[in-house]
C-alpha cells in the first residue's frame, strides 16, 4: 500500500516486501505547473523505472497515486496507458493496477538489434559527412566519459554513454532516426542500470574498454572513414547484448 506525500515532497510507497522510496523528489524537478498534470505524472513514473526507484514487478495503483501526487485520476490514468505504450508497465494479476514490467533476456536481445540497426545509420551518416560541428559536440560527451573513468564515478560514465548514444543519432539532423532511438532510451537506461549493478565490469565490459571503443568510434567518424566507424560500432555491440541476457537468466 502506498503512502502520502511526505512533508519534504518526496513520494514514497510501500511493496509487498516493505517500504521502499519509490518516487524521490529528485524524481520531480518540474513542477506541475509548468506542464500538464499528465505529463508531470508520467514523467514522475519513468524517471522513478529507469532510476530503479521502482522495482520490476513493483505494483503501481490508479486511485493510491492520485492520492500520493494530490490530483485526480484521469492525469495519473492517461499517464499509465502511455506507459503500457511504451513497454514500461504491463497490467497486474487479477487486475489490480498495473506492475513495473520484467526486463527479460529476450527484451535485451530485441532492443540491441534495433540499437545496433539504428546508430549504424548514424554513423554512416555522420562518417561520410564528418562536420567539424558534429565531430566537436560529440568528442565533448567523450571528454567527459574520460574525466568520469578517471574519477572512478561508475554513474558519470553510465549517463555518459548513454547521452553519446542519444548525441549520434542527434546529430545525423533525422528527426525520425532520434525519435526511434529516443523511444528506446528508457528502456536503454534500465539495461545499464542492470549492468551497473549487477554485473562484474571487467574484460570486454570494463569502463576503460567501453572508453576505447567510443573514442574509436569517434577517431573513424572525424576520419570521414565510413567503413571503420561501422566496424568499430559493431565491435562495441560485439556479445553485449547475449551477455547481459546471460546475467539477466542467471538472477
Amino acid at each position: 500500500m502506498y503512502n502520502v506525500i511526505d512533508r519534504v515532497g518526496s513520494v514514497r510507497a510501500s511493496n509487498d516486501r516493505g517500504g521502499k522510496a519509490v518516487i524521490s523528489a529528485s524524481d520531480a524537478l518540474t513542477s506541475p505547473s509548468h506542464k500538464t498534470l499528465r505529463d508531470w505524472v508520467f514523467e514522475c513514473l519513468r524517471t522513478s523505472i529507469v532510476s530503479g526507484d521502482l522495482a520490476p514487478g513493483q505494483r503501481i495503483v490508479e486511485a493510491d497515486l492520485a492520492k500520493q501526487l494530490e490530483v485526480s485520476k484521469s492525469p495519473v490514468r492517461e499517464a499509465i496507458l502511455q506507459l503500457k505504450q511504451d513497454g514500461l508497465v504491463i497490467d497486474a494479476p487479477k487486475g489490480r493496477g498495473v506492475v513495473v514490467a520484467p526486463l527479460k533476456p529476450s527484451d535485451v536481445r530485441e532492443i540491441y538489434t534495433v540499437r545496433e540497426a539504428l546508430e549504424g545509420i548514424a554513423v554512416r551518416d555522420l562518417a561520410a559527412n564528418p562536420r567539424p560541428d558534429r565531430v566537436a559536440a560529440i568528442g565533448t560527451i567523450v571528454d567527459r566519459m574520460r574525466q568520469a573513468v578517471s574519477a572512478g564515478d561508475r554513474q558519470r560514465q553510465f549517463d555518459l554513454d548513454v547521452e553519446f548514444h542519444s548525441a549520434l543519432c542527434a546529430a545525423t539532423g533525422n528527426r525520425r532516426l532520434q525519435d526511434l532511438f529516443s523511444g528506446l532510451r528508457p528502456d536503454i537506461q534500465r539495461i545499464f542500470l542492470f549492468a551497473v549493478n549487477a554485473m562484474a565490469l571487467e574484460g570486454p565490459d570494463s569502463v576503460a574498454q567501453a572508453l576505447s571503443e567510443h573514442e574509436q568510434i569517434l577517431a573513424a567518424i572525424a576520419a570521414g572513414d565510413v567503413q571503420r566507424a561501422s566496424e568499430s560500432l559493431a565491435t562495441h555491440f560485439d556479445g553485449r547484448a547475449q551477455r547481459i541476457a546471460l546475467a539477466l537468466g542467471e538472477r
